[in-house]
């Protein structure tokens, strides 16, 4: 189970990678039109921090919502787990076949960033507008109805929302390098392939989410498949905790 959870854990932080670089999402340009605003570098790295929140806000109740739903779900838990493998394997398939659909709706907030309350508002419109992105998002809402757990619900919607902003703080980071995010753009190149005759076309963002969902999904189902899903999850947790409390004691000593 602590493998499916580690796998879990890295499925959500590349789904998030994939969100960002969705065609819908211009968020991995905040950095630079927060720079033009704020110039320090300090102020750009806190207000994507701000952002981030603001993208928490909206993915954190989803994420929490989805595992408290597994929960009441418990007493059906290797056929919900296999229902999860099939759904994870055929969002995989249908992103590597070029099958994409979108939520019926799109957001275009229209905000004058002033301060922090305007970013953090900034984030939550664009959490709305990354839904866009419905495979993926799809994908994310069902490891979190797996594991049974409220606590890894929330842990999966939290480590979906840093792949949207790791790349986001390191180009902040890297603000005075002028062609940095330019380059990270060029850097999610679009590859070409053939399938029955069909010609698709993905970026590597899309081509590495839907690779992680397909093998998610046979994964789940080989676990299932070899009476492996029974497997206690409890010490590993255990020690997820441990690690926890001993962080929020060392920031609050540094605080005081």
């Amino acid at each position: 189970m602590e493998t499916l959870i580690l796998a879990s854990l890295i499925t959500a932080f590349i789904a998030g990678i994939a969100a960002l670089f969705a065609p819908c999402c211009i968020t991995v340009l905040l950095p630079s039109y927060l720079g033009s605003i704020f110039r320090e570098k300090q102020k750009v790295l806190w207000m994507t921090f701000v952002f981030f929140l603001g993208l928490l806000a909206i993915f954190l109740p989803l994420g929490l919502g989805a595992a408290g739903f597994g929960k009441l779900l418990s007493n059906y838990h290797d056929p919900i787990f296999i229902i999860g493998g099939i759904i994870m394997a055929l969002l995989g398939a249908s992103i590597l076949l070029g099958w994409h659909f979108s939520m019926p709706f799109s957001v275009h907030p229209k905000l004058k960033i002033m301060n922090t309350s305007s970013v953090f508002m900034l984030g939550i419109f664009s959490g709305f507008a990354t839904m866009c992105c419905a495979p993926v998002l799809a994908g994310v809402i069902a490891l979190s109805v797996l594991p049974n757990s409220i606590f890894w619900g929330g842990i999966y919607s939290v480590v979906y929302v840093l792949g949207m902003v790791t790349p986001l703080f390191l180009i902040a980071y890297l603000l005075d390098k002028n062609d940095f995010t330019q380059k990270l753009m060029e850097s999610n190149k679009s590859f070409s392939y053939s399938i029955g005759g069909r010609k698709i076309r993905l970026s590597i963002a899309d081509l590495a989410s839907g690779a992680v969902f397909l093998l998610m999904g046979a994964f789940i189902l080989y676990l299932a498949q070899t009476n492996q899903l029974a497997m206690g999850g409890g010490e590993f947790q255990t020690k997820i905790n441990i690690y926890l409390n001993q962080l929020v004691q060392t920031i609050t000593g540094w605080l005081k």
